[in-house]
């Protein structure tokens, strides 16, 4: 991107006046920290056996509610120490493990989900164009959240259950876009020049329809991404995700509420953490947005 680039930022940015200012001034420089942060979480994330200093889970009770080592507490304990002794460095790169990993099981869900009754009701149309977008508005219209809340307390907390609920939501969006793809595709004179051909149909789409969608939903799975993370958060926080003795930022964040006054190091880093991570997929699927559409950065501006 040039120095002569008057191009708006994205909405994201547009939304605060200060990130407006960086963004207009150094718009590579802001892409590159939010890439170089989210490398660092999926490093983190993979290797975190190896950075970890302790266990997530190994308790010292001469050392709880230890401050961090910045603060006067021990040099070993970056972050400090928790209400049961546990090493608050180590748990957050593990809660990140756990956190990531969630996050994009439930959104190869949703996209594959999504995308597929998109390719569907798009290629059938009629009745069954109908109930799908039937579906799509009911889904939009409930409170995903209690109704998660509602399942988990009813059927009980379960890890497969918990990234199975988590996958769904968000599936609306994916159907929608591709349903409106793969219309506008089939109008196109090389798809009908391919189905002329007698290509069975679902080889015209995993062939030459899908390729051509996947640019769209990848920046949709960047907007979507950040929502599926703050769902994890929110029920672990409430109690109902990942329960211990496994670890979590919403889990660390629940943790740590009442020790806000007293221990704040309990949950500010995960708090950090899940404010970063989501800031920055969505500032880097805002630009990958404008990046496949320039004109709709304009629209909004």
């Amino acid at each position: 991107m040039s120095s002569l680039d008057i191009s708006p930022p994205p909405l994201a940015l547009r939304r605060h006046g200060w990130l407006t200012r960086i963004w207009k001034a150094r718009p590579p420089l802001v892409i590159g920290l939010c890439i170089a942060w989210l490398v660092l979480v999926i490093v983190a994330a993979l290797f975190a056996e190896f950075l970890a200093p302790f266990s997530f889970s190994e308790q010292s009770l001469l050392k709880r509610l230890k401050p961090p080592a910045a603060f006067g507490g021990p040099a070993e304990n970056l972050f400090g120490t928790d209400d049961l002794g546990r090493d608050v460095f180590s748990r957050v790169i593990y809660a990140m493990r756990t956190s990531i990993l969630i996050a994009i099981m439930a959104t190869v869900i949703g996209a594959t989900v999504g995308t597929a009754l998109g390719i569907i009701a798009a290629h059938f149309r009629g009745w069954v164009d109908d109930v799908i977008m039937m579906m799509v508005d009911f889904q939009a219209s409930i409170p995903f959240l209690i109704v998660a809340l509602a399942v988990l307390a009813f059927f009980g907390n379960n890890f497969l259950l918990l990234i199975i609920l988590i996958g769904l939501f968000g599936w609306d969006g994916y159907a929608r876009i591709a349903r409106g793809l793969v219309l506008s595709t089939n109008g196109q004179g090389y798809a009908f020049a391919i189905r002329t051909l007698g290509l069975h149909p679902a080889k015209v789409y995993l062939r030459h329809v899908l390729p051509n969608m996947l640019g769209v939903i990848m920046v949709q799975v960047t907007l979507n991404f950040p929502e599926i993370i703050l769902l994890e958060t929110s029920l672990s926080f409430l109690g109902l995700g990942v329960q211990p003795p496994g670890t979590s930022l919403g889990l660390m964040l629940g943790e740590g509420r009442n020790y806000l006054t007293t221990a704040w190091w309990m949950g500010i880093p995960a708090g950090m953490v899940i404010f970063l991570t989501t800031l920055a997929i969505s500032l880097v699927g805002d630009w990958l947005r404008d990046m496949f559409d320039p004109n709709l950065g304009a629209k909004g501006a």
